[in-house]
């Protein structure tokens, strides 16, 4: 009965239908839909095509942008849901990956990617108004019920769910001494700030 609820409550809503959330064995966002922002891509996050993915920064130098990342991953906590949280300020193939990801006139610019922009199920769902929203009404839940979204706690021994370790090579520095004069050079094994990917949780998400 309540499954019958729920479907009912879904296909009355004209921006979040079933087929918004496919199943695992789906392809994921379908093009010909339309979505809670009015530009979207047809690309789906890396990897991200049956989870959901989170873009934040940790980066404070905004506090209003900090909050907002802060508050969305709360509310995706509350509901304990495993996430694939990626850090533009961390690591710069993230930052890439949002600029192509969502066609707004902001991160097709070159300007500021909008921070924090959730992907459920390789659709995006929009930012931290848009969740906040659909928390506050009850519906977030159901929707990630009916999309059959992994759930439990996620909490990484080595990273502290960060995803990234300063770099075993040059220790975070990005400089290693090269060649038989020992000139220093940039590390082969990081990313330009001196960090790879921790190596307990690059299973969950390669």
């Amino acid at each position: 009965m309540g499954d019958e609820s729920t479907r009912s409550e879904l296909k009355r809503d004209e921006s979040w239908t079933a087929e918004s959330f496919p199943g695992k064995d789906s392809g994921g966002f379908k093009p010909d839909q339309e979505g809670p922002t009015e530009s979207v891509s047809t690309e789906v996050p890396p990897g991200g095509a049956n989870s959901v993915v989170l873009y934040t920064t940790s980066l404070r130098g905004v506090r209003r942008t900090f909050e907002d990342c802060n508050t969305a991953r709360s509310v995706l906590e509350t509901h304990r849901v495993v996430f694939d949280e990626r850090d533009v300020s961390l690591h710069a193939d993230f930052l890439h990956e949002l600029r192509e990801l969502v066609e707004s006139e902001e991160a097709g610019g070159g300007g500021m990617v909008p921070v924090p922009s959730l992907f459920g199920k390789g659709r995006y769902q929009g930012g931290v108004e848009q969740v906040v929203e659909l928390n506050e009404a009850g519906r977030l839940g159901r929707i990630l019920s009916w999309a059959r979204v992994e759930r439990g706690v996620q909490e990484c021994e080595g990273c502290g769910g960060a995803r990234f370790v300063p770099c075993f090579k040059c220790s975070g520095s990005c400089k290693v001494l090269v060649g038989e004069k020992g000139e220093k050079g940039r590390c082969p094994r990081c990313n330009e700030n001196g960090l790879v990917g921790c190596p307990l949780c690059h299973q969950m998400y390669p």
